[in-house]
């Protein structure tokens, strides 16, 4: 039986302390100068999506040193971001490198904790809970929701152990804070049934905003995380785009930044600066920008399609969506959104039938987000003007 939208909010929630590994693997005062520096430059290679970078530096040194467990997140968190970012399939050689180094990743931890005191006990508390929370969260993207309910709860639970032993290890913060509110979003028998009462919007953002300020490596994933918060839950875009500013300053060549920066400009409605900056992405993807993929210009096109179908100039958007979808390989999870982008200006033109056609062509296509959703939505409901492209993907339709 397929669990319910709530019941798969609530699951997915008991994974989100894999938040906590997606910034950088996490260490505190116990590292030396030399791996600081390592853990350093791996962060900024994955937040600048250079994933053969990040490979290669976590790689190298776990060859070094491959009971070290700060360095076997760190190959598991590399592994973990090539993974999502390409939008790879269930049985993809990103999945099984990525199950293959998360599986080492807790292996290694569990071993070095036997002998750890101190810093390090808590530390290595904090790995362990970031791995099973990454863990879990690829488990939810799967659908895998008891295997993915139980390894969020081992992540909580050394999250906690964690800031226990070290109430000064903000790094920790991150994948609590991030549990703690989206745990609060859903009903309080659910709560205490699972998770004893744990949750809090205001104990979630608290503990996300401290990990903001003060995590040594988790700052910035942290405020990728208000980010979402702001623009899902809160409903308050300024804020998430205050701080999408203060991370394109800080990695202004990358795309992944970019890219929420379209997602920005979308939630704030402003159609022609979305246009001006799709175009511009268009041009980075086209110039060859490093770690600007081909497959990113089809994302372009959505966006730059996006911007012209909240300004009313559906055909320029029809246009730009089919655009997209010539340039995204059979296969590729993306054409289910162009195609469900097809179908809502087709709509708006007034062409019913051909709508109804994309929405079912979008639910062939291997399902992006809430895709499949929307699009049987569609199918009964014509897209109106409006309307949002993609719904978020906790909102609830009829």
């Amino acid at each position: 039986m397929r669990p319910s939208g709530r019941r798969a909010r609530f699951l997915a929630a008991a994974c989100l302390l894999a938040a906590g590994a997606l910034a950088a693997p996490l260490r505190a005062r116990a590292m030396s100068d030399e791996d600081a520096a390592l853990v350093k430059k791996g962060e900024n290679a994955l937040y600048n999506c250079d994933y053969d970078g990040a490979d290669a530096l976590f790689g190298d040194a776990l060859k070094e040193r491959p009971a070290d467990p700060v360095l076997a997140l760190g190959a598991a968190v590399s592994a973990w971001w090539r993974m999502e970012n390409d939008l790879s399939l269930p049985g993809s050689p990103e999945e099984k490198i990525f199950l293959s180094k998360i599986g080492n990743s807790i292996a290694v931890t569990k071993a070095a904790r036997k002998t750890a005191s101190g810093d390090d006990a808590a530390e290595d508390s904090l790995y362990l809970g970031a791995a099973y929370g990454l863990r879990g969260r690829w488990e939810a993207s799967r659908k895998h929701w008891i295997s993915a309910y139980f390894d969020g709860r081992r992540a909580y639970k050394y999250g906690r152990r964690a800031i226990a032993r070290d109430p000064e290890l903000y790094d920790a913060y991150l994948g609590l804070g991030a549990f703690d509110y989206y745990l609060a979003t859903l009903s309080h028998l659910i709560r205490v049934l699972a998770f004893a009462g744990h949750g809090g919007k205001a104990k979630g953002l608290a503990e996300l905003e401290l990990a903001s300020r003060k995590g040594r490596f988790s700052g910035d994933a942290a405020k990728l995380l208000l980010v979402g918060i702001e623009w899902t839950f809160e409903k308050k875009p300024e804020n998430a785009w205050s701080l999408l500013d203060v991370l394109h300053e800080r990695y202004p060549d990358s795309p992944l930044i970019d890219s929420m920066r379209l997602i920005g400009l979308f939630h704030l409605r402003d159609g022609e600066e979305l246009k001006t900056q799709a175009r511009a992405f268009l041009a980075d993807v086209e110039n060859k920008k490093p770690f600007y993929r081909p497959i990113d210009a089809a994302g372009a096109y959505y966006f730059l399609g996006v911007g012209e179908q909240l300004l009313g100039e559906s055909e320029d958007a029809l246009r730009h969506y089919r655009a997209g979808l010539a340039l995204a390989p059979d296969g590729q999870r993306v054409r289910s959104l162009l195609w469900l982008a097809v179908g809502e200006a087709q709509d708006l033109l007034g062409r019913r039938d051909a709508a109804k056609d994309s929405y079912r062509q979008a639910l062939r296509e291997n399902p992006l987000w809430g895709v499949p959703r929307y699009a049987r939505f569609l199918i009964k409901h014509p897209f109106r003007p409006g309307a949002n492209p993609l719904p978020g993907r906790n909102d609830a339709l009829q």
